[in-house]
């Protein structure tokens, strides 16, 4: 008889099929996202199709949670152990939390399709460029229009957060409504841990690329010190046989 498959064995199977779909899922939730923000202009029409994609898009991610759990041996255990897929799926799709679920559902997406090695630092350098993202979009999204607001663009945007995560703070661009000095907040918060951790990881493997350098020379200088040792004793074994050789030959009268 052919062997049955666990429930366990199937999940995993489901989430390395869907792995791609859910990436591409959402990049384009981003981009419907960022579509909406960075539209200025009043279309009712065309917010009421980047409304339903959204929803849509939403929809297929509850979906694909129910089925991981149904899939799962122990789905208490998995309800526990994914709390971001969870939280993206009780998230209503309200505009926002668009900003929130974006960024839920790119960091979930990719590391679930990363390998174990490169995880880390695909992660760490993925979540810094994500969070300068989708803070500049909410940040353009808060301000834009607001009286007294220094955004005209998105431009502008983009260069209060690298402006805002490396703390160099010139001043030029700052909130001026509440929900964007939230943002502000958001970014600070997070934004400086990331970037943080990012440099850290990079001098980490930085380091341990210089340790492998250092031990391979170590390892090198060992073996051409054998290497020389053993030169000597051939030159001292050869030296003893010409002197054999030369007390041998006869002495010519």
């Amino acid at each position: 008889m052919p062997e049955t498959q666990t429930p366990l064995s199937r999940r995993q199977a489901w989430e390395r099929t869907t792995s791609v779909p859910m990436m591409l899922l959402a990049l384009a939730f981003l981009g419907v996202y960022a579509w909406h923000v960075l539209d200025t202009g009043v279309s009712p029409v065309l917010d009421s199709w980047l409304a339903r994609v959204d929803i849509a898009i939403w929809t297929l991610f509850a979906a694909d949670f129910a089925i991981r759990v149904w899939l799962s041996g122990d789905r208490w255990r998995f309800l526990r152990t994914h709390p971001v897929e969870l939280l993206i799926v009780l998230l209503p799709p309200f505009r926002p939390l668009r900003l929130l679920r974006a960024a839920l559902l790119l960091l979930d997406t990719l590391n679930r399709s990363t390998r174990t090695r490169a995880r880390m630092a695909i992660f760490v350098g993925a979540s810094s460029l994500l969070t300068l993202l989708l803070c500049s979009l909410a940040f353009f999204d808060a301000e834009y229009g607001a009286p007294d607001s220094k955004i005209a663009n998105f431009g502008d945007a983009l260069w209060w957060s690298a402006v805002s995560v490396t703390t160099v703070g010139y001043g030029d661009v700052y909130p001026v409504t509440t929900e964007g000095r939230l943002i502000s907040l958001v970014l600070m918060t997070f934004g400086i841990g990331l970037i943080s951790f990012a440099i850290g990881t990079t001098t980490s493997w930085v380091m341990d690329q210089l340790k492998a350098v250092e031990a391979t020379a170590e390892a090198t200088d060992r073996e051409i010190s054998v290497l020389v040792e053993e030169v000597r004793a051939l030159r001292g074994e050869v030296a003893e046989l010409r002197g054999a050789s030369k007390e041998q030959q006869p002495i010519r009268r």
